[in-house]
């Protein structure tokens, strides 16, 4: 059996510029947006989210991990790292930096609740093109909880959509927060950040589905065959709704609910609307 521990690189300062990096990484906010930005990497945490990577395509898309001696040493991390490291040397793919912290760094690397020490870096997945026309697409129009979005992204991969367009002003889609709740939603769609309402329109041919509470709108369920065809469901922000020009563009729909409750959270309202979608598809086509 291989000796991992000789693949690791072993850090014991504090101030190391990586370990410097990571914590701001965990910290989010304004300065992890900019890192993500200069660097081009993301953060990832826990043995979830990097078995999702590990076992995707995508895994040339690694580019540092961290953990700590105490932690290698539990059997769900040692059993994967040892595996992955056979698997990259098996195929010849290049490995990551592997880099081992002291225990003094390792509780200061954790952002999970009595979770293990064990980080990722990889690179930020970026399409180079709008998908085929074909493919279903929802809209993040400036939704900013970034526990909405990552469920979106979870539920929208659920139910079958491949394209994830985000407005400007939708919660940062690399995000550690928004990693964590699409719990490796990341890996099979096709996601595009700041991007102008009036170009996507312009360029797209679907159907646009918009949820509104007003006059115009109709009841989701009344779509029926049309939701058989490729479209766009747009999900607006929180407390605003969807904008202006989608608005303009696409038919209102509106989820009937009891009549006490003013309004659904936008991703109880996005499951609601995919899955009426794959429920049409599945069970009645």
């Amino acid at each position: 059996m291989l000796d991992i521990t000789t693949y690791f690189r072993f850090i014991q300062s504090a101030q190391n510029d990586l370990v410097k990096k990571m914590r701001v990484h965990l910290d989010g906010g304004v300065k992890a947006s900019q890192l993500r930005k200069d660097s081009g990497l993301a953060c990832i945490e826990g043995i979830h989210l990097l078995e999702a990577w590990i076992q995707s395509s995508r895994i040339s898309q690694i580019k540092t991990i961290i953990t700590s001696h105490h932690d290698l040493q539990r059997p769900e991390i040692f059993n994967m790292m040892h595996n992955f490291i056979e698997h990259c040397e098996k195929n010849q793919y290049e490995l990551p930096e592997l880099i081992l912290v002291d225990e003094v760094i390792q509780s200061s690397l954790s952002g999970l609740v009595n979770g293990p020490c064990l980080l990722a870096l990889v690179d930020i997945s970026v399409p180079h093109a709008y998908l085929d026309e074909k493919v279903d697409t929802i809209v993040l129009d400036a939704i900013q909880d970034s526990g909405n979005v990552g469920t979106i992204l979870r539920t929208a991969l659920g139910a079958g959509y491949g394209r994830v367009i985000c407005t400007v002003g939708t919660a940062n889609i690399w995000s550690l927060k928004v990693l964590r709740a699409g719990m490796g939603a990341h890996l099979n769609l096709d996601i595009f950040e700041m991007v102008n309402p009036a170009d996507f329109l312009q360029k797209s041919t679907q159907a646009v589905y918009v949820t509104a509470l007003d006059s115009k709108a109709i009841n989701l369920y009344d779509l029926g065959p049309k939701l058989l065809e490729p479209h766009t469901f747009v999900f607006g922000n929180e407390g605003q709704g969807v904008s202006g020009l989608f608005l303009e563009r696409g038919t209102h729909i509106f989820i009937p609910q009891a009549h006490h409750v003013e309004s659904l959270n936008v991703s109880a309202a996005a499951a609601v609307c995919l899955f009426e979608a794959r429920r049409m598809r599945q069970y009645v086509n």
